[in-house]
């Protein structure tokens, strides 16, 4: 006789008791619990209901389980019988054949063991609203997994984003009442405005607001608790006392702080302090309302709800760039760097010795979500392996976890969250500080995080001390003492990508916008740049790359010899020419990297932060250890929405490194490997080489078959094209770089800009061309007039006029030589691919390469009009995009320094009769208009320049160019790529 369903859904409780402490309570995980909904007699076969979260049902059933779908869905909307929750998620699980004859210890060791269960979730308020997740097929997982999946699933979406809202309008309703507290007693608000050490402006009245939100939650989650936090009156007991007053919650407060909490009351009591009593009470009941509002739904713990309200509610980044990392990314980003066999410091995560001496940092923490997702991770490993989380937690405040930011109520919503964690938990000291900025009492200057990078702080200009959110108070941190160099086992972060330098203080009106957060002055900004300076000498930050690669920095400098780095970093990264230092830095000292980019066609669909409008890359990598001269290189479709999305792709990408049986970008155009959620396919990986210099070129592409070709044109010459059976298959074609067989012209400001002091650097004022200008200059673009490959250069450049004879010899001298660079060709140095046509140009007038053209003079007019040829061809385009730094959506970048490198049709190798042949093709092409790149999969004209450049240029059989044939094939994959159409 087989086992019974019984008996199997009891055993799997049995063990999912295991794998959480707070589920090994009685009546938490519940198998076959007749009547445990309201209003009918309906038997759930696993009920997973942990306090303050919501309900979730598992049913299952031994393949082929043909109706255990229909029985999960069935659970939503279901009202538990014993506490009036609703049931929001449902999971159905299929079971192997093989459990039907297992009992008793190898029914159990079996479950153990299994990686084979199939699991799929159903979330929404009833059988017939509800969401399938993945949407086709099923999971293939572990009982971890379906612990973890179960553990995701009592937060629902939908009830965060709710709660999110509720609490928006909340803080939205009171900072409003603020604002009105500021026109009739100034002094209050700029009191307040002076505690959170911000300006006093709306964005610090909805912080003040946050805070109190944020403690009446807390409030009312421990009203009425045990131990010394059992005098704490609710709000409800309050108002039927008729004390619901300023005096009466400051004072239950302040009996909360006599146990702890800190980092939660201490700052909503000085806020509320600051406002006068007679102003208070309607701000009281609408914080009240929105706690009450807030906790009906049972998400009050939320480290997701914290994160978006403070996304919603914070507004100063033109400066500090403080940008959210999304809950599911800040998931995706710790399930790579914390992994089930071993700790950072290589230990088990059942031993809890080693377990208190790890230290994990995010030196811009933000709103602590990145940290908040590390915790709820290795809190799993902790259960996982046998431990309890909870009775760690007062050690992970006081040793393990690291937080800074220069913004107060950052730091102290970042130790809200972690202190959420585990709520009734004490816990008396943290290294969650807020770290100095700017000008200081003693007139010295402080760069908050980055000081950090002077390990032995020798540099007098900075202050060395930070406040710190204590368990049971406030107190100086020094922070060299306490965050030493060489000490960190994981270091996360997703830091500022402000930069000083280029064209964006111009665009705020500042001098140095990476310092000029908090209204510092312009000697404040010259101060801090002048002390940046000196402490990043040495380093690899660069100016041009922005505060990100002085992040990078020092995170090399804290992570210990062995320890794992965990980024989100803008994906000029990957392909920037200021970012060289820094991928030096991570190809040199670290091994087992993983990239992981996002190949959304928009802007806002590009990054793993909320609302940065730029593309963004995850990186983690192990500190000397580890796999070295490769890299996994992660694309996918579209951001993770969920963090069961980003843990569940963080395992499975975690388990593509691992295993190894990965596609590699030398295997030609067969495309990368599969990461998908049941069938939904959401992503590629593809394994590739890391050179010893240059670019990072696989991000942001979604059929990685356009990067195996791009690869085996650049590196091996060969069209291994896209449909072609095999390299046999192949057509030789003979490349080069630009570097190699040109020279490429002036940097556009030595054209046009001046010097320091009003010097000439440029000897040129640019002004729309007129008639027959001397010194004609391809200078902007205009996409209308760019359709075919001759076209002339719009400006030209007027002569400065010099002050004296050495400025007028000195501008003459830089005349000749800039002449001396004009050129037939030219390079388009930012193509948009969604509305520009070519990527390279001739104008039968040499002109002066400019803002949007460098000129690229190979010294023979007749190879020039086959670069321009090239250029314009699919294959030279591929390279082009291949080469480029893809940061904006639809949109191409490759500056000078680049330029030296993109690899282009050797010029030099031609024959006289090769030459000949490409002069006519380019004859019949130079006037016909091309479409705009991501029109090339219907761009006919393209098609035939294809066809008659490489098949009377270099003999290519005419079978290669038929519809559906591999060239097609080529544009029509370019034509869907996401990084060229844009959206459009």
């Amino acid at each position: 006789m087989g086992t019974t369903e019984h008996t199997l859904n009891d055993a799997i409780a049995n063990i999912l008791r295991e794998t959480r402490a707070a589920w090994d309570a009685d009546g938490v995980v519940a198998s076959e619990n007749t009547g445990a909904f309201s209003g009918n007699n309906q038997r759930p076969d696993i009920l997973v209901c942990e306090p303050h979260t919501s309900p979730v049902v598992i049913e299952t059933e031994v393949l082929p389980a043909t109706t255990v779908e229909v029985e999960a869905k069935s659970r939503l909307g279901q009202t538990l019988r014993s506490t009036g929750r609703v049931v929001l998620s449902a999971i159905a699980l299929r079971l192997p054949k093989s459990y039907r004859m297992l009992a008793g210890k190898p029914l159990r060791a079996s479950i153990r063991a299994e990686t084979e269960f199939e699991l799929c979730l159903f979330t929404g308020e009833s059988p017939t609203d509800c969401e399938r997740w993945p949407r086709d097929g099923w999971l293939r997982c572990s009982i971890e997994d379906i612990s973890r999946y179960a553990q995701s699933a009592a937060v629902p979406p939908k009830v965060i984003e709710d709660a999110a809202e509720q609490l928006v309008l909340g803080v939205q309703q009171a900072a409003a009442l603020l604002n009105e507290l500021s026109t009739d007693n100034p002094k209050s608000t700029e009191a307040i405005a002076s505690d959170l050490r911000q300006q006093d402006e709306d964005q610090t009245r909805r912080m003040a607001a946050t805070m109190l939100a944020n403690a009446f939650v807390f409030h009312e989650t421990l009203a009425g608790g045990s131990g010394k936090l059992g005098s704490v009156l609710s709000v409800d007991e309050l108002r039927a006392n008729n004390q619901f007053t300023k005096s009466h919650v400051l004072k239950q407060w302040r009996r909360i702080l006599k146990v702890n909490y800190w980092p939660i009351f201490d700052i909503a009591c000085r806020v509320l302090t600051h406002i006068p009593a007679g102003r208070t009470q309607p701000i009281l009941e609408i914080m009240a309302e929105t706690a009450e509002r807030l906790l009906q739904n049972q998400m009050m713990r939320s480290h997701d709800l914290t994160g978006a309200i403070f996304q919603k509610l914070i507004t100063d980044r033109k400066f500090l760039a403080a940008y959210y990392t999304t809950p599911a990314a800040a998931a995706l980003l710790a399930g790579l760097t914390l992994r089930p066999k071993q700790t950072p410091m290589g230990s088990d995560w059942s031993d809890e010795d080693e377990l208190q001496k790890m230290r994990v940092a995010d030196f811009a923490c933000g709103t602590g979500t990145l940290l908040s997702a590390a915790y709820q991770r290795m809190s799993q490993l902790i259960e996982f392996a046998g431990g309890e989380a909870a009775s760690l937690h007062p050690h992970m405040m006081a040793d393990v976890i690291v937080g800074c930011d220069v913004l107060p109520a950052a730091s102290h919503l970042t130790a809200s969250m972690l202190a959420g964690a585990h709520p009734t938990v004490k816990f008396d000291q943290s290294h969650i500080l807020t770290v100095p900025y700017g000008l200081q009492p003693d007139k010295s200057v402080a760069l908050g995080s980055l000081d950090l990078l002077n390990p032995q702080r020798t540099l007098g200009v900075l202050n060395i001390t930070a406040k710190a959110a204590e368990g049971l108070g406030e107190k100086e941190k020094e922070m060299w003492a306490a965050l030493p160099h060489d000490a960190f086992h994981l270091v996360l972060m997703n830091p500022p990508f402000t930069r000083p330098t280029g064209h964006e203080g111009d665009k705020v009106g500042v001098p140095n916008p990476m310092f000029a957060a908090f209204s510092s002055t312009k000697e404040e900004q010259r101060r801090m740049g002048s002390a940046m300076k000196k402490l990043a000498e040495g380093t690899s930050y660069h100016g041009n790359a922005g505060e990100a690669s002085a992040f990078l920095a020092l995170a090399d400098c804290k992570l210990s010899k062995d320890g794992t780095l965990g980024l989100v970093m803008p994906m000029s990264l990957l392909a920037g020419d200021a970012w060289e230092a820094s991928r030096k830095i991570v190809r040199e000292k670290f091994g087992d990297l993983i990239v992981c980019t996002i190949a959304g066609a928009d802007d806002d669909e590009m990054s793993f932060s909320a609302d940065t409008g730029m593309a963004e890359c995850l990186l983690t990598a192990r500190k000397g250890k580890g796999r070295k001269g490769r890299a996994l290189f992660v694309v996918l479709f579209e951001r993770p929405d969920f963090p069961m999305l980003g843990w569940s792709l963080a395992e499975q990408i975690a388990n593509l490194h691992d295993n190894g049986a990965v596609r590699k970008l030398e295997d030609g155009p067969l495309g990368g490997t599969r990461i998908s959620f049941g069938n939904d396919l959401v992503g590629y990986a593809l394994d590739v080489p890391i050179n010893d210099t240059g670019h990072w070129n696989v991000a942001r592409i979604r059929d990685l078959a356009l990067a195996q070709t791009a690869h085996q044109i650049a590196v091996h010459g060969m069209a291994w094209l896209p449909g072609m059976p095999s390299r046999n298959a192949a057509q030789s074609l003979p490349m080069s770089t630009v570097g190699q067989i040109a020279a490429i012209g002036p940097y556009h400001m030595d054209v046009n800009a001046s010097g320091a002091g009003g010097t000439v650097r440029g000897p040129f004022k640019v002004v729309s061309a007129s008639g027959s200008p001397t010194y004609p200059i391809l200078w902007a673009h205009e996409a209308d007039r760019e359709r075919t490959i001759v076209f002339e250069a719009e400006a030209e450049g007027e002569v400065k006029v010099g002050k004296d004879s050495d400025e007028v010899d000195l501008i003459s001298r830089k005349v000749t030589a800039l002449q001396a660079t004009a050129s037939h060709a030219h390079f388009n140095r930012d193509w948009r691919f969604n509305s520009q046509s070519t990527g390279m140009q001739f104008s039968n007038r040499k002109a002066i390469g400019g803002r949007a053209w460098l000129s690229i003079k190979v010294g023979d007019e007749k190879r020039e009009k086959v670069l321009a040829l090239w250029g314009n061809t699919s294959v030279g385009s591929l390279m082009y995009w291949w080469h480029a730094n893809k940061q904006q959506a639809g949109r191409g970048s490759i500056g000078k320094n680049a330029l030296e490198d993109l690899p282009v049709l050797d010029l030099t190798s031609l024959s006289d009769k090769q030459l000949d042949k490409a002069a006519e093709v380019f004859k019949n092409f130079q006037s016909k208009e091309l479409q705009p790149l991501h029109e090339i999969a219907n761009d006919q004209v393209r098609a035939a320049l294809d066809e008659a450049f490489f098949t009377e240029v270099f003999g290519w059989p005419a079978a290669l160019f038929v519809a559906n044939g591999p060239m097609d094939l080529l544009r029509q994959k370019m034509g869907d790529e996401p990084s060229i159409h844009g959206g459009r």
